[in-house]
């Protein structure tokens, strides 16, 4: 995890999306969230850190009397990192994001950025949350991570059978569903639904995931996270 700056676990994701942004020459990264959002301050303190410029897209309702310069996007909460760190800050309503989608708003950036800003001509498009498949190996690292603290309890402590520490639930929240498919995709791996297992969980059964969603429904989700597992 990160500081208050990074927004706590939102850096797992952004370790993998940051990496593959400089992979690929970038210059600066576009993503949208709300108008406080957690994953834009983490993203825009990040994109500095690795020398990227962060131009970020927030939902509000105060919008259009933004653009019409009748109000201001203000200096409190995440907004004020987001502003410390230098970020580009576009608006856009909660019917815009609903009717044109996430995705067509992050694009549309980046299309305005390569036409128009020389110091921006290359933008590396972040989903809302991070998530994608390229975000999602942060939690399947994260797995990984709790598989070896669990061997190394486990070892410490005993090799009596009945005195293993198992798990039996693991519950999380889920927003945009890249947290909840990597969690997943990791503890199959873990527990060789996928591949052979982790040596920690050797006779053990998997746990029963539990994901909290914070908005939308159970269908959203598993459509979401089937198609974020696919890529």
């Amino acid at each position: 995890t990160g500081g208050a700056e990074l927004g706590g676990n939102k850096v797992r994701k952004l370790e993998f999306l940051l990496a593959e942004a400089l992979a690929e020459g970038c210059d600066s990264v576009v993503t949208i969230g709300g108008e406080q959002s957690n994953h834009c301050r983490a993203t825009a303190s990040a994109s500095r850190m690795v020398g990227l410029s962060p131009h970020l897209i927030l939902r509000t309702q105060r919008a259009e009397p933004i653009h019409d310069k009748k109000d201001d996007i203000g200096w409190t909460g995440n907004i004020l990192f987001d502003r410390m760190v230098g970020s580009t800050i576009y608006t856009c309503t909660p019917g815009e994001y609903g009717r044109l989608g996430s995705q067509k708003l992050v694009e549309g950036v980046c299309k305005y950025l390569q036409r128009h800003e020389k110091a921006s001509r290359n933008p590396y498009p972040i989903p809302v949350g991070g998530s994608n498949g390229v975000g999602s190996w942060g939690y399947i690292n994260a797995v990984d991570e709790l598989m070896e603290q669990l061997a190394s309890i486990n070892n410490g402590n005993s090799t009596k059978k009945e005195e293993k520490l198992t798990f039996d639930h693991v519950v999380f929240a889920t927003g945009s569903g890249g947290t909840a498919t990597g969690i997943a995709l990791g503890m199959s791996l873990a527990y060789g639904s996928l591949g052979d297992g982790h040596p920690a969980t050797k006779g053990q059964p998997a746990p029963k995931l539990h994901a909290v969603g914070v908005c939308d429904n159970p269908e959203y989700f598993y459509k979401t996270m089937t198609h974020l597992a696919q890529d």
